[in-house]
């Protein structure tokens, strides 16, 4: 089965978890091998077996694990196995992962179910023919919520907190010492989430998220220095720590590097403004430097005392209080550099052994 979704489109939240999972995601396990090691991991944890501690190589690991679900009987706890971003598992050597996980869900006695999660309306296209012949062609889309209400609701979920989230892995609850106090910070931490999504300018901030592009990410991406800033004298979410939050992020990260750049390095960008202008995508320090010494000359005849500066249409600017000099070329190339280093400017092609002068970037 296939559940296709545009990104955050709650996919993955909408599988039943009333089985034993085996949660595997393309980013992850890039290859077979890890997505083999992973699944060996994840049965061990849930007590299922010992295969994670019996084999070390990919060739020994694979035939045991398939002989190990084939030996299952159904009255066994059914396993589900969810594959997020299964277009990359896809893209995997011969899908040799896939074709053995379809091939034991059809034939193996052990109820095993296999769900892949993906954001790609052509993922069944990736597919090969052995794999597609063994695949059920069921598809489900699932779509981002359309209204405002289901999207705080989505949200405010995304916060809140549940007893599994501070139990130990292996600690079993009843014998908890400490169970009541984690169930009172619990429901104190859930009662301050509630408040939060009370709060108006909270509000706002949510709205417009909401309004931009309804993408669950924004708000994942919006919560994530929040949420790093709780500790014990903090342990609770604020909404200033969320304006702020919203606030670095419409940050534009290309001014920011400007303010901590230098009048020499300012004038070799605005020089290589001019040649991009010029349709002059690649160029090497050399040209830059020619570039740089006429438009200096340039500011020069407007004022001796005057700044740099250039216009939305390459013009050049200047403003009174700051005096003007022509660098030397040693100097100049040291900022040039200082550009590279900061990735405002990278180079065309691997670097080589010529002159530092002459190396193309863009």
């Amino acid at each position: 089965m296939e559940i296709e979704s545009q990104p955050e489109a709650g996919a993955t939240t909408a599988v039943n978890r009333d089985f034993m999972v085996i949660h595997l995601n393309g980013l992850v396990q890039t290859d077979d091998r890890m997505a083999l090691k992973e699944i060996m991991r994840q049965l061990s944890r849930e007590g299922e077996s010992e295969l994670y501690e019996a084999n070390t190589t990919f060739s020994d690991s694979l035939p045991s694990l398939l002989s190990f679900l084939k030996s299952g009987t159904r009255a066994q706890l059914p396993i589900l196995f969810i594959l997020d971003e299964f277009d990359l598992f896809a893209q995997h050597t011969k899908q040799s992962l896939l074709y053995n996980l379809f091939d034991i869900a059809q034939s193996a006695e052990w109820p095993i179910a296999v769900i892949g999660l993906t954001c790609r309306l052509d993922a069944l296209e990736l597919l090969e023919k052995r794999v597609k012949s063994r695949f059920s062609h069921r598809h489900y889309y699932t779509f981002p919520p359309t209204g405002f209400h289901d999207f705080r609701e989505i949200c405010q979920n995304t916060l809140m907190l549940s007893e599994t989230d501070l139990q130990e892995p292996g600690q079993d609850k009843e014998v908890s010492m400490d169970m009541i106090y984690k169930e009172q910070f619990i429901e104190d931490f859930n009662h301050k989430v509630l408040e939060l999504f009370e709060d108006a300018g909270f509000s706002k901030v949510l709205q417009r998220i909401f309004d931009l592009m309804k993408d669950v990410r924004t708000f994942y991406r919006l919560c994530f220095g929040p949420v790093c800033e709780l500790d014990r004298d903090t342990p609770f979410l604020q909404p200033k720590q969320f304006y702020d939050s919203g606030m670095q992020q419409r940050v534009d990260h290309k001014t920011e590097l400007l303010k901590g750049i230098s009048l020499l390095e300012l004038s070799l960008l605005i020089a290589i403004k001019h040649l991009v202008e010029r349709e002059i995508v690649t160029f090497n320090f050399e040209m830059v430097y020619d570039e740089y010494k006429d438009f200096m000359d340039m500011a020069v005849v407007r004022g001796p005392t005057s700044s740099l500066g250039v216009s939305s249409g390459g013009a050049i600017t200047t403003s009174e209080n700051v005096s003007l000099r022509l660098y030397k070329k040693a100097v100049a190339l040291k900022a040039f550099e200082h550009l590279v280093e900061a990735e405002l400017l990278r180079a065309t092609e691997s670097v080589g052994k010529g002159p530092k002068e002459h190396r193309m970037m863009r």
